[in-house]
């Protein structure tokens, strides 16, 4: 059994219980849930249980299938930790917006769908190319790593995004901003290092052309 079970039970298991909590909220089975109880229409309603349930399916998809490598506990806490904190506020700031569905959160749908495709279909697209061992120490920049380094980050990015917008509240926005700078400011240098230090030459001429996070902008 992998040494890594355990950190993805954990993962797995706080975001499964914040799922379920807050649909629960949402459908009104908690009412007065952090200190107030849903106001928000039908129609926003379900539209927050369906994004939180799809991501849900999409970090146990990413967890089980598409990561192959080591899940330390070092990992494992702060993302356990970070995904209850975007559930809840999601959950609560959307709960709590009487406002009706206007073409914003529509837009944050469509945003979040194609969020989740560029990081899901970045990273499947790589598994491929590695299955089977035939491109063993080639790095891949097919897919959507044509355009940027981190498909993966700006997936999440525009997927966060949109599901603030789902919320129609402003005060989700900075689930995004907060995840953003953590991207660029931490995950993605150490990611560049690493991937420099693996690929050599081929990581230098790829960096070379390829914008970090935003094609054609950073």
């Amino acid at each position: 059994m992998s040494a890594s079970w355990a950190p993805k039970a954990f993962v797995t298991i706080l975001h499964a219980g914040v799922v379920a909590a807050s649909v629960t909220y949402l459908l009104g089975l908690w009412p007065g849930a952090a200190g107030e109880a849903v106001v928000a229409t039908p129609t926003r309603v379900w539209l927050l249980i369906a994004l939180a349930v799809t991501y849900l399916a999409r970090l146990l998809v990413t967890q089980y299938v598409m990561v192959t490598r080591d899940f330390p506990w070092e990992e494992a806490l702060p993302v356990g930790i970070w995904v209850v904190i975007c559930q809840a506020t999601f959950a609560w700031a959307g709960g709590t917006n009487a406002d009706a569905v206007s073409w914003v959160a529509w837009a944050g749908v469509t945003l979040y769908a194609f969020g989740s495709w560029l990081n899901t279909g970045s990273e499947a697209a790589r598994r491929r190319f590695k299955a089977g061992g035939a491109h063993r120490g080639e790095l891949f920049t097919g897919h959507a790593f044509r355009f940027t380094r981190h498909p993966n980050y700006l997936g999440d990015s525009l997927l966060f995004t949109g599901f603030a917008m789902v919320t129609g509240s402003w005060w989700a926005a900075v689930i995004p901003v907060v995840m953003t700078a953590m991207f660029v400011g931490m995950h993605i240098p150490r990611l560049d290092a690493h991937m420099a230090q693996h690929y050599g030459e081929q990581w230098a001429a790829y960096a070379a052309r390829t914008k970090k996070l935003v094609p054609g902008v950073y």
